[in-house]
């Protein structure tokens, strides 16, 4: 796996180039923070616009708070990726970027993996630096909360945005145009949602995995090891599959 390294670092240089990284990890940090703040002041809020109507909203309690960023970030974040990865191989077919970089000694396995690890890598931090300020202010507007089981919320998250890198990149590599690859990918991922409510196989898709961790918040013992396991085989085939795409491709 040739150049895998330098790869790596010039997928990284353009992360911090083209302020990609500060994009995703200001977004997730706003959701992060406004998640606790909201429940916090919601009916504050709704006193004040409702004015003289008597709105009776129970107190927001920390689990809530952190259950609601689990949602958020997982809907919000999975748009994020789309828009993120969407022109991450077609964009750089259609400029003749990826034809200059093939022509050096580095393989297309190099290619496809620096890409993943680069994104994987910037919605990691993103996604650190966004759990940290929701905990801290869940913590200190709300009250206590499991740290271990927020901690393993995050861990299932991860994964899930790994999968949703996956999935796009595939489309990217297949679809010249960016939107058509973004469209597809959003359409994957509403389609595994629909799925996930289904009897049996619903337990297998990866949406399963935000459901767990908000599950362990609560102090719910289902798990979805069938998500996990579901989850790991589409990365893998995804990318397999942007491997066999990029390597019967002339760019």
């Amino acid at each position: 796996m040739s150049g895998l390294g330098a790869l790596i670092k010039k997928e990284l240089k353009e992360q911090l180039k083209t302020y990609r990284f500060l994009i995703i990890a200001i977004v997730l940090l706003i959701f992060g923070l406004m998640t606790p703040l909201m429940l916090k002041y919601l009916p504050e809020i709704l006193k004040i616009a409702g004015e003289d109507i008597i709105i009776d909203i129970p107190p927001a309690t920390a689990v809530q708070a952190l259950t609601e960023y689990a949602d958020t970030i997982a809907q919000m974040g999975v748009l994020i990726v789309v828009l993120v990865t969407m022109g991450a191989i077609s964009r750089e077919i259609d400029k003749g970027t990826a034809a200059m970089v093939l022509s050096k000694p580095v393989s297309r396995e190099a290619f496809i993996l620096a890409k993943l690890f680069t994104l994987s890598t910037s919605f990691v931090v993103a996604l650190v630096l966004a759990s940290i300020a929701c905990y801290v202010y869940t913590v200190i507007l709300l009250g206590e909360a499991d740290i271990t089981a927020f901690i393993a919320l995050n861990g299932l998250l991860i994964l899930f945005f790994i999968v949703a890198i996956s999935v796009t990149l595939l489309l990217s590599s297949v679809f010249k145009s960016q939107l058509a690859a973004g469209g597809l990918a959003l359409v994957f991922f509403v389609g595994q949602a629909v799925i996930a409510n289904l009897p049996k196989i619903g337990e297998y898709m990866p949406s399963g995995l935000v459901s767990w961790g908000t599950g362990l918040l609560t102090g719910d013992t289902a798990s979805a090891w069938g998500a996990v396991r579901m989850s790991l085989a589409i990365i893998i085939a995804c990318l397999y599959l942007t491997w066999l795409r990029m390597r019967n491709k002339e760019l």
